[in-house]
């Protein structure tokens, strides 16, 4: 369970070393920008942009080989655009839009008030990214469960473990719900990243799409012996003897028995799936061409 009290606490230390995703651009700067310069007014703009300090540090690597940056003028600025991006009336939108707030408010008139209502902000957008992974795996269970390849115990599996992660959904959406109106009250939330891999059957998914795949190679084996077969036919129809006729007539027998033994296979490696199992799901058609 996580507690989030949106107001009246003291929300500092956790966040203001974290990177603010989106905000903090390339720092590399050419011979030409180096040397036009203004530094105040590039601390203002990175101030402003709620940019780290560390971008300093970056500019200095880039310019000290042309010019010396002038970090006093550069951080005056600085601290200037941060009282700027520091208002805490837009603080709850930037943490809604999942922006990880960098360093930038450390020791502004409002450091306090803005993380409070940033973090009131990035939790329900944390959340919403929490129903967005549910709702993921959901779609892919429902793809696999749709898909007609999986019979009995396995089938089983998915279903029970996408009735599990609708339950989990719905309790999300309730908790994004709670966040969204909170208005100041104290809220606790569920963490359901750690509950989405605690379904019933975990690794169901991952065997389903094992079997999936070895369908899928099967039924490109169909295909081939199918076209083989069709070929067969062509060349029966084209015979110009007996001999030759019954020659391409066994090669379809051939044919189709291997596709007969084929579908066997693939019937019993569907109804008594193991995943330990490495199924032969090959045909013997290649026999087929010495007829």
């Amino acid at each position: 369970m996580n507690t989030f009290r949106l107001t009246g606490m003291t929300a500092k230390l956790a966040l203001l070393g974290l990177f603010l995703s989106g905000l903090q651009g390339c720092a590399v700067m050419s011979e030409e920008e180096c040397y036009a310069t203004n530094w105040y007014d590039k601390g203002y703009q990175d101030g402003t942009e709620g940019k780290g300090s560390g971008m300093l540090g970056e500019y200095v690597e880039a310019c000290s080989k042309y010019v010396n940056v002038d970090r006093n003028s550069y951080n005056q600025g600085r601290r200037q655009g941060a009282e700027v991006f520091c208002d805490p009336s837009r603080a709850y939108n930037i943490g809604l839009q999942g922006y990880t707030l960098t360093d930038i408010c450390r020791g502004t008139r409002y450091e306090s008030e803005f993380v409070e209502n940033y973090k009131a902000g990035y939790v329900v957008y944390d959340m919403g990214q929490q129903i967005e992974e549910i709702d993921r795996k959901l779609s892919d269970i429902r793809d696999l469960m749709d898909s007609g390849n999986f019979r009995g115990d396995t089938y089983d599996k998915l279903r029970s473990n996408y009735r599990y992660l609708e339950q989990l959904r719905y309790h999300a959406q309730d908790d994004y719900s709670k966040l969204s109106n909170a208005n100041g009250r104290r809220v606790t939330v569920r963490n359901y990243r750690n509950e989405i891999n605690r379904m019933p059957y975990p690794d169901a998914m991952r065997d389903a799409r094992a079997m999936k795949d070895n369908i899928a190679k099967a039924n490109k084996e169909f295909d081939a012996i199918r076209r083989d077969m069709e070929e067969a036919n062509r060349r029966m129809d084209r015979a110009k003897d007996d001999h030759e006729y019954n020659r391409y007539r066994k090669q379809w027998e051939c044919l189709r028995h291997a596709e007969q033994r084929l579908q066997r296979k693939l019937d019993d490696y569907t109804h008594s799936y193991h995943p330990s199992r490495h199924p032969d799901l090959n045909s013997d058609r290649y026999q087929c061409q010495y007829r």
